[in-house]
């Protein structure tokens, strides 16, 4: 298992917070590594941004004059900022996980770096798994989402943009041992 797996079939050295002592991890799923590309892209563009602008100063030099010493500051504070926003991206990605277990499924969500939220059902109190794939890049590059419904008073759960969904539902559909179409 590498730290960018998305999809890990019983997982080994992986344990959680509240783990009972025999229960073993199953599933860890994270969100697909096509589906970081948007904010890497974003990343890689406002990297270049500073040296582009050295490479073209003179066409701003006639209209403002800034010393080399504030030039430097501010392109510091500039990266400091843009790593901030990686760091923030890569942490949402890698700690939002859904984690199946042999008696529960945990649904792990961050939204930046304070907030955490979890929720979790016994496996017994699942009544359907199904996933969709909508659009041609999700059916290319295999990804899309899982849907867990449990019972009524329960909140259903789901892993957003999981890569390889149909194998995804046919191991909880067996674990919970219901017939999945192939």
């Amino acid at each position: 298992m590498h730290f960018y797996s998305s999809l890990e079939v019983n997982p080994d050295n992986v344990v959680f917070e509240n783990q009972e002592p025999d229960e073993e991890i199953k599933l860890l799923v994270r969100r697909d590594l096509i589906a970081n590309v948007p904010w890497i892209v974003t990343a890689l563009i406002l990297i270049s941004i500073p040296p582009l602008i050295f490479l073209f100063n003179d066409l701003f030099t006639p209209f403002f004059q800034i010393s080399r010493t504030t030039q430097v500051i501010a392109t510091l504070f500039y990266y400091l900022i843009v790593f901030g926003f990686i760091l923030v991206e890569f942490t949402i990605w890698y700690f939002n996980v859904g984690l199946v277990t042999n008696k529960r499924i945990i649904d792990l969500d961050v939204s930046g770096i304070l907030f955490k939220h979890a929720s979790e059902t016994k496996l017994n109190l699942i009544e359907d798994v199904s996933y969709s794939q909508v659009g041609a890049i999700r059916s290319v590059f295999n990804y899309g989402d899982v849907l867990i419904q449990t019972a009524a008073t329960q909140a259903n759960f789901e892993f957003d943009r999981a890569p390889e969904p149909a194998q995804i539902v046919r191991i909880i559909a067996d674990m919970i041992g219901k017939k999945v179409l192939k």
